[in-house]
């Protein structure tokens, strides 16, 4: 791990792209759709003593390399004569303020466990994001009211061993915040919010959560073998059963082995892991995917950029997506591009899951090998084959092979105040079902489907005329992005595409269920009034004029 620094990152942060390195925690916002976190943000560790020349209960300065460094009779430590680990108990209150290269273990039984209380933090650090310390080993800890900041973890020299970070249950109230980890390719890396209490595959019936965790503003990167012939799953960030309340925001996560973030809690324990929120983080090129949920309930993504990911030995290149039938995940306003496929939903056991997707910007999705373009299955903005209830509103999809792809027999589908703009492959459609069941099931209303509208509802692909999508009240003509070359699907204040779409009852289902409004568009701005206008963006924030009654259209084969 060492030490692979960036020495550049390929990521063009077009407008939609709003993750800001070092965010400042008095500025921070939330976003959208997801709380501000209790804990972690706003923290800031007590001022170590000035001069710092006598030892000086709770504050542990630790420094293994320099000369005379000891844990013998030096409980505390001071610059002038550091101890050379960290205390495997912290009291309330701790600051432990580490140096330099650090080479101990903290893998059990020598987990670092943190008494911290709200009003008395334990602070693990670095002096500052320019003056990390590094650690060449993994560190598991667990506790309550934790901070972790500030600190390299990575490969020795002799890449003997590497760092990471787990955060083990029970914990509660705890931090992971201006990181950077980057692992080997035979020995991993990442970091954990996991549960080891039980083999996997071994459902846990013990006490005790990880609960309000936050992971903010880390640099997770080159974790496993980008290479590997087998399915390695060495993530970027891990994340298991008996997880609630999760705070993933801010991060850049690329070339991990497995997903960026996968959240999984194992079939028989979907209930166990819940409220995860993982937003405004930027993935990409990763073995897998940008952002995975296999199990788990109540996950939103939101506002997240994911490029890069194209087909491996053990993925399909999915910017993100989830199988095996995580309940009511909400895709909020992210934006993903230049992938094999952008969001998908996979098979499942026939869970009875519910799917949002709201706001999203999904472009430059196109196959890089062969496959069949009028397949269900194929390359496409957003490819379903698993869930039952789900809902596809307010995106903008551009220059896609294909566009909305279901390819299940089961549930029900809402495809509604979406553009869908420049489908590449001839055969390719804007929307395209592949059994008939699905499409006896599908309510498609208030779209704007440009250039040659094209749709397959299960028995064989039709091109629709103006007439045929008005009676859907849905539109076929350019919807006036400002400047679609340059990644900018802003609508002009001219377009078609405004006031001609219906505010969704998914907005309220969101606030009813969590308290938190998502009628938003991708910059932020609100959505008032009884019609809005269709995909992710508004044209302006003019008042919308009274709409016609809503008509909902069933198309049938």
């Amino acid at each position: 791990m060492i030490a692979t620094k960036v020495s550049q990152i390929s990521s063009t942060l077009i407008l939609f792209s709003v993750l800001a390195i070092q965010p400042a925690a008095a500025q921070w916002t939330p976003p959208i759709g997801i709380p501000a976190p209790s804990f972690g943000i706003t923290n800031v560790a007590p001022a170590v003593p000035n001069p710092w020349t006598a030892s000086t209960p709770g504050f542990y300065y630790v420094e293994p390399t320099k000369a005379g460094s000891t844990d013998t009779s030096n409980t505390y430590g001071t610059p002038a004569k550091p101890r050379k680990t960290i205390p495997w108990t912290l009291p309330a209150g701790a600051v432990v303020e580490l140096h330099g290269v650090y080479d101990a273990s903290h893998s059990s039984p020598a987990t670092i466990v943190s008494n911290g209380t709200a009003g008395a933090p334990v602070f693990i650090r670095g002096v500052s994001t320019t003056s990390r310390p590094i650690a060449h080993r993994s560190w598991e800890i667990r506790g309550s009211y934790l901070v972790v900041e500030n600190i390299e973890f990575g490969p020795m020299a002799d890449q003997s061993d590497t760092g990471s970070m787990v955060v083990l249950l029970p914990s509660d109230h705890v931090a992971v915040r201006h990181n950077d980890v980057h692992g080997l390719p035979v020995l991993g890396g990442g970091i954990g919010v996991v549960n080891w209490e039980v083999p996997y595959g071994v459902v846990y019936t013990g006490p005790g959560y990880l609960d309000n965790i936050v992971l903010w503003d880390n640099l997770i990167h080159d974790n496993g073998d980008l290479s590997a012939t087998f399915d390695q799953d060495v993530h970027g960030i891990s994340v298991s059963d008996h997880v609630r309340y999760l705070w993933v925001v801010d991060n850049q996560i690329y070339r991990n082995s497995g997903d960026g973030i996968q959240i999984n809690a194992q079939d028989t324990m979907v209930a166990s892991t819940h409220h995860i929120y993982v937003g405004r983080n930027v993935s990409h090129h990763n073995k897998q995917s940008g952002f995975w949920v296999k199990s788990a309930a109540d996950v939103i993504f939101s506002q997240n950029e994911s490029y890069g990911h194209r087909p491996s030995n053990s993925s399909l290149g999915q910017c993100m997506g989830g199988q095996y039938g995580p309940d009511w995940v909400w895709f909020l306003y992210n934006h993903v591009h230049d992938c094999e496929f952008g969001i998908t939903q996979m098979s499942d056991n026939q869970e009875h899951s519910r799917w949002f997707l709201i706001g999203n910007i999904i472009e430059n999705i196109h196959r890089s090998q062969s496959s069949d373009p009028s397949d269900s299955w194929g390359p496409s903005a957003i490819m379903m084959s698993g869930g039952y209830e789900r809902h596809v509103i307010n995106n903008t999809i551009y220059n896609t092979d294909s566009g909305v792809n279901i390819s299940t027999p089961v549930g029900t589908l809402e495809i509604a105040d979406n553009i869908i703009s420049t489908i590449t492959q001839p055969l390719g459609s804007h929307v395209l079902l592949g059994f008939a069941q699905i499409a006896a099931n599908t309510s498609f209303h208030h779209n704007l489907l440009f250039g040659d509208a094209r749709m397959d509802w299960a028995n064989g692909q039709t091109h629709f005329t103006a007439a045929q999508l008005a009676m859907a009240q849905s539109l076929s003509t350019d919807p006036q992005f400002v400047n679609a070359a340059g990644s900018d699907f802003h609508i002009l204040t001219t377009s078609p595409a405004k006031n001609t779409a219906e505010f969704n009852a998914a907005h309220a289902t969101f606030q009813a269920r969590y308290g938190v409004s998502i009628a938003f568009d991708a910059a932020g701005r609100a959505r008032q009034g009884t019609t809005t206008d269709m995909g992710a963006y508004l044209a302006n924030q003019v008042a919308a004029p009274t709409a016609p009654a809503h008509l909902s259209l069933t198309l049938k084969p």
